[in-house]
């Protein structure tokens, strides 16, 4: 097995459920894959911010895939590739929102650039814990920033048919893509973690047949397809264990992907 490229997802994946992860056994494996000219890369959903937040510790080369593959960028800042979307279409998708019963009662994100934009009523616990550089406004129209995506969440179980209605009302323009926590993130319509990842691909010259990825959720299934050695968690929902040629021996909780990427490096 030669492995040039290490892919991760973070939550539901590479972080425990409290959040956390083995920072010394990951330094350690971190060190040695810089050793060998391996590329390791988080692939998140998440804001840029929250996924340097999360590996704030670790010393050594990798790169972000953020904003479910919007951002492409470095951990020394250096942006590889990005694809934004534009004002007025995102404030058209709010109004369409906010004027759609059935998408009722939404918590809002916006996410650009400068940092996150969200309104009084949605700055909690949870948006805290992932948004960082938050920007708390009444009003989430005509943000002057970047903007890479749009995030939405409801209490109720009804992701997957909300983001439905999203992509049939915005074919071609928009895409929701679901990402778990009853909620999904609207992104350009050619953009996801797959994309990202081929950029880097391309970019390094590394093939899937040398590409390792892990993931968890809907939103990882697409990045799962760019690598012959495509993990799903243990902890994974079905549809991604269907993507995935291979599954962990452990889940999130049990340090999965640290033990697969020990038989990696």
């Amino acid at each position: 097995m030669n492995v040039a490229l290490i892919a991760t997802d973070i939550d539901g994946t590479f972080l425990r459920d409290d959040r956390h992860f083995d920072h010394d056994r990951f330094q350690a494996q971190l060190d040695k894959m810089n050793a060998n000219g391996q590329h390791f890369v988080v692939a998140s959903g998440n804001q840029l911010q929250h996924c340097i937040d999360v590996f704030d510790k670790i010393n050594g080369e990798f790169t972000y895939v953020a904003e479910n593959g919007s951002l492409v960028i470095d951990n020394h800042g250096h942006i590889l590739h990005e694809s934004l979307l534009a004002g007025p279409l995102v404030d058209e998708l709010l109004t369409y929102v906010a004027t759609t019963p059935e998408l009722a009662g939404a918590s809002i994100s916006i996410s650009g650039k400068q940092g996150s934009y969200l309104r009084p009523q949605d700055d909690n616990e949870i948006m805290r814990y992932f948004l960082s550089k938050r920007h708390v406004i009444d009003d989430l129209t005509n943000i002057d920033d970047h903007i890479y995506k749009a995030t939405f969440s409801w209490d109720d179980e009804q992701a997957n048919l909300h983001a439905k209605m999203i992509n049939d009302h915005f074919a071609g323009q928009l895409r929701a893509t679901v990402s778990g926590g009853g909620g999904f993130d609207v992104i350009a319509p050619h953009v996801n973690k797959a994309t990202g990842l081929a950029y880097l691909q391309d970019h390094w010259q590394v093939a899937p047949s040398a590409t390792a990825a892990f993931g968890d959720n809907g939103n990882d299934i697409e990045m799962l397809s760019e690598a012959d050695y495509s993990y799903a968690m243990k902890n994974a929902i079905a549809p991604v264990k269907a993507a995935a040629n291979y599954e962990t021996r452990f889940d999130n909780n049990h340090d999965g992907v640290l033990d697969v990427i020990d038989t990696l490096i």
